[in-house]
C-alpha cells in the first residue's frame, strides 16, 4: 500500500500543478460563499435557500474541474462555464438527504437532553466515516446514483476499504488544518468531526479564507493535490486494480 500511496502522491503533484486554475477557484468560490452568506442570511427561509443553490453550483463547479484535473486534461474556460450545471443536481440531491438526516435526528433526540447530545455526537461520527468519500462518488460516479442511494454507495465503499482510505485522509486533514488553527483538541470525537468537515465545502471555504495570507498560494495548491490524491486513490480502490491491494483488503 505504500508504495501505492508513494505513486499516487507523485502523480497528484503533477496534475495539481497542471491544473492550478481550480486551486484559484477554490479561493474565489470560499469568497463567493461568504459574500452569499452575508447577503442572503438575514432573509430567513428564503434566503436560506439561495445560499443553499448557490451553494450547490459551487459545489458543482468545484468537483466538475476536480474531475478535469483527476482526468489529466487542462482546464479551459469552456469548462468554468460548464461546470456549475455539471453536477448541480447531484450536489442537490446529496445536500437535500444530509439534511433530511440531520432533521430527523435533531428531532428525534431534541426531547433527550445529555442522551440526544451524545446520540447526534455519535451519528455525526458515523456520517464523518461512512460519508467520506461522498465528493468523489459525485465527479467519479458519473451520475449513475443520486441522494440517498449514493450516501449508502459511500458506506459501502468505506465498509470495503477503510482501513486503506481513511489513513492517509486523516493524515491529510492534520496536515491541513494544522496550519489553518481548525484542528481542535480534546476528544478524539472532536477531531474527527473536525477532519471530516473540511471535505465539505463549507469546511474547506472555512479553511481557505482563515490560512495566513501569505500561506495561502502554497496550502491552496496542496489542498488540490489532496483531493486530486482522493481521487486517484478512490479510482484504484474502487476498480479494483492493484493486486497487492487487494490482497491486503482481504
Amino acid at each position: 500500500m505504500l508504495k501505492l500511496y508513494a505513486r499516487l502522491a507523485g502523480k497528484s503533484v503533477r496534475l495539481a500543478l497542471r491544473g492550478w486554475p481550480a486551486a484559484v477557484a477554490l479561493l474565489v468560490y470560499a469568497l463567493a460563499f461568504q459574500l452569499a452568506q452575508g447577503l442572503l442570511g438575514q432573509l430567513g427561509v428564503v434566503g436560506g435557500f439561495m445560499t443553499g443553490f448557490i451553494i450547490a453550483f459551487l459545489i458543482s463547479s468545484y468537483l466538475h474541474l476536480l474531475s478535469l484535473v483527476v482526468g489529466g486534461r487542462p482546464i479551459r474556460l469552456a469548462d468554468f462555464r460548464e461546470s456549475f450545471g455539471a453536477r448541480f443536481w447531484d450536489v442537490v440531491s446529496v445536500l437535500f438527504a444530509l439534511w433530511i438526516i440531520e432533521l430527523g435526528v435533531g428531532f428525534l433526540t431534541s426531547g433527550a437532553g445529555e442522551r440526544g447530545e451524545i446520540v447526534m455526537v455519535l451519528v455525526g461520527l458515523a456520517m464523518a466515516v461512512f460519508f467520506n468519500p461522498v465528493p468523489e462518488l459525485i465527479y467519479l460516479g458519473q451520475g449513475r446514483v443520486r441522494s440517498f442511494a449514493l450516501l449508502g454507495e459511500a458506506g459501502r465503499f468505506i465498509s470495503a476499504h477503510w482501513p486503506e482510505w481513511l489513513g492517509p485522509n486523516a493524515l491529510i486533514a492534520a496536515l491541513i488544518l494544522a496550519p489553518s488553527g481548525l484542528l481542535q483538541g480534546g476528544p478524539v470525537a472532536a477531531r474527527i468531526l473536525s477532519m471530516q468537515a473540511l471535505f465539505s465545502m463549507q469546511g474547506l471555504v472555512v479553511t481557505v479564507l482563515v490560512i495566513p495570507t501569505w500561506l495561502k498560494p502554497i496550502m491552496l495548491i496542496f489542498i488540490t493535490w489532496a483531493m486530486v490524491f482522493r481521487g486517484l486513490l478512490f479510482v484504484e480502490l474502487a476498480t479494483g486494480k492493484n493486486r497487492r491491494m487487494r490482497q491486503w483488503s482481504a
